[in-house]
């Protein structure tokens, strides 16, 4: 059994022991064949190992398509570059275009491109070592050099460029890798859930702390870079759908520019965001090992209290931030409350289907989703749902977007109804974005954020920026909302509605051409007695 201390810090992984039971892997995922007589796809090139076999999962498309035969697309030695098929992943299924440095078939055979490839193996390493993962996908897809010299250092080549593709956002992958893990869901407890957030809070803090390569394997490489790709990726689209489609039926917004994909800035915050929420799904709701899950619904055994859970929030994200997740949060929780209805009379004891059992007791198979068999009433957002939506975001994907059939539908349900009362980072129901939750946070832990905002101190839109490594940038949103000025006020201080459109997400440019500034305005004054009223002034009567 790892140790506490083993499992609090993220450099800290078990040498040679695989995190690949994480969420980036489905409970359907096939190992890839050692038959490597078939060309490769893309991410076949670039995930699949030559060697032996690799935990990589069936992977999911951007466009919601499964990867076509993905177990046998593997390029070989023998492989010619034109047996390589067009990438199913340069297309629309990405939010900004692929580097305009892209090879392509046609510059395989080029003057530049031939010196390129007879370039000295040390030149070869440091070109791969610049990439990012769409930059690595090209190159290696059109030149079987480097696919070759991609094959000698697979795991460092991969793992360097997760890391420039990523940003400041790497530390968050590298967590999630972490809490993904068997080892840790089996040493799970109040003690190293709290060490590990005081470990990461550390590694945040600048100077960032790089994480090590040698913490993870191969196999953990290859999981944080599916993860990224088949699951942040499309994840993130389908929620910037949602988000603006929700936007558009405000009155004051401008159709015609609404729906423009999201800039670099804005999917950065989406996915960003999605990893945090995938952390917390982790650390502290039912996550990837749900046959693992000892819970009882009357005797929890993850005590926190909803204030503890909003200290570790604060103590790793910016107020913004966390209204980033709390965003995501708001969409998961509709669309599994839209599953859970779906499925509600599918489970029910008195559908015929379980007419063939003796009663009582209740039917094998049957679950009373909104009552619980008969015990007092308890919501879907405090027990089935906050069990479903906290497996994590690959399973939501799959409930979510993937499964068409509704038999397919009720069968992975039924694996998936879990109920869950532990604390979570909801913004009701006492969750810990909750209001009368971060009230008691301010008796029980008073901060230096609340002084700050006490102070009202100037905090002005300074650009729409991502990397705060120098100081904070909050969206402008954010500033419109405080009027330039500090605020530690989030979760249900903020009107219900505006979460919906994910106001946080987006750039200046986007809320000026849309409209969505003057939603955003009408729709926190409209909360409040009085337009010149600060709702920081009036917190004990909101």
């Amino acid at each position: 059994m790892t140790s506490v201390t083993e499992l609090a810090a993220i450099d800290e992984v078990i040498p040679e022991v695989s995190t690949t039971d994480g969420p980036n892997l489905s409970a359907e995922s096939q190992s890839l064949s050692a038959d490597h007589s078939n060309p490769a796809n893309l991410w076949g090139i670039l995930l699949a190992d030559s060697s032996k076999h690799s935990g990589l999962s069936g992977s999911i498309l951007t466009d919601d398509t499964k990867l076509s035969d993905f177990s046998e697309s593997i390029l070989t030695d023998d492989s010619t570059l034109s047996d390589l098929p067009e990438s199913p992943t340069t297309n629309s299924s990405n939010f900004s275009d692929l580097p305009e440095s892209q090879f392509t078939k046609d510059t395989c055979h080029s003057d530049s491109h031939i010196h390129l490839e007879t370039l000295p193996a040390e030149l070869r390493v440091q070109i791969l070592d610049i990439l990012d993962l769409e930059g690595l996908e090209a190159l290696v897809r059109a030149s079987p050099v480097y696919h070759d010299q991609y094959l000698l250092d697979r795991k460092r080549l991969l793992f360097a460029c997760l890391k420039i593709t990523l940003g400041n956002m790497f530390i968050d992958a590298c967590a999630v890798q972490v809490t993904s893990s068997l080892s840790f869901r089996r040493a799970r407890s109040m003690d190293t859930i709290s060490s590990f957030v005081q470990s990461l809070r550390k590694k945040r803090a600048p100077p960032p702390d790089a994480t090590q390569i040698k913490a993870f394997t191969l196999n953990d490489t290859i999981d944080m870079v599916t993860f990224y790709r088949f699951v942040l990726k499309p994840f993130a689209r389908h929620y910037s759908e949602w988000a603006l489609s929700n936007l558009a039926k405000e009155p004051e917004t401008s159709h015609a520019k609404i729906n423009e994909p999201p800039s670099i800035t804005e999917e950065h915050r989406i996915i960003r965001a999605l990893y945090r929420f995938q952390l917390f799904c982790n650390l502290l709701g039912t996550g990837p090992h749900k046959h693992m899950d000892k819970i009882d619904i009357f005797e929890p055994w993850l005590k926190f209290e909803s204030h503890e859970v909003l200290m570790m929030l604060e103590s790793l994200y910016e107020p913004w931030e966390l209204e980033e997740i709390n965003c995501v949060n708001v969409f998961a929780q509709i669309k599994g409350l839209e599953v859970l209805k779906s499925v509600t009379w599918d489970f029910h004891e008195t559908n015929p289907k379980f007419a063939d059992q003796n009663r009582p007791p209740t039917p094998q198979g049957a679950f009373d989703i909104k009552t619980n068999r008969g015990q007092p009433m308890i919501d879907y957002e405090d027990s089935y749902l906050i069990g479903l939506i906290t497996q994590g975001l690959d399973h939501l994907q799959k409930i979510f977007f993937e499964i068409q059939d509704h038999s397919r539908l009720v069968a992975i349900m039924e694996e998936s109804l879990i109920l869950r009362t532990s604390m979570f980072i909801c913004a009701s129901g006492l969750g810990a974005l909750d209001y009368l939750t971060q009230d008691d946070r301010r008796i029980v832990a008073p901060s230096e954020r609340d002084k700050r905002e006490e102070r009202r101190e100037p905090l002005p839109f300074r650009g729409d920026k991502v990397d705060e490594s120098d100081g904070a940038y909050p969206p402008l949103a954010w500033t419109l909302l405080w009027k330039g000025t500090y605020s530690n006020m989030f979760g249900n201080y903020i009107p219900n509605e505006i979460p919906m459109w994910g106001y946080v997400m987006w750039d200046a440019a986007r809320l000026e051409r849309t409209g969505a500034k003057e939603v955003l305005l009408r729709q926190f004054v409209s909360s409040f007695w009085d337009e010149d009223q600060d709702p920081r002034d009036q917190r004990e009567f909101l």
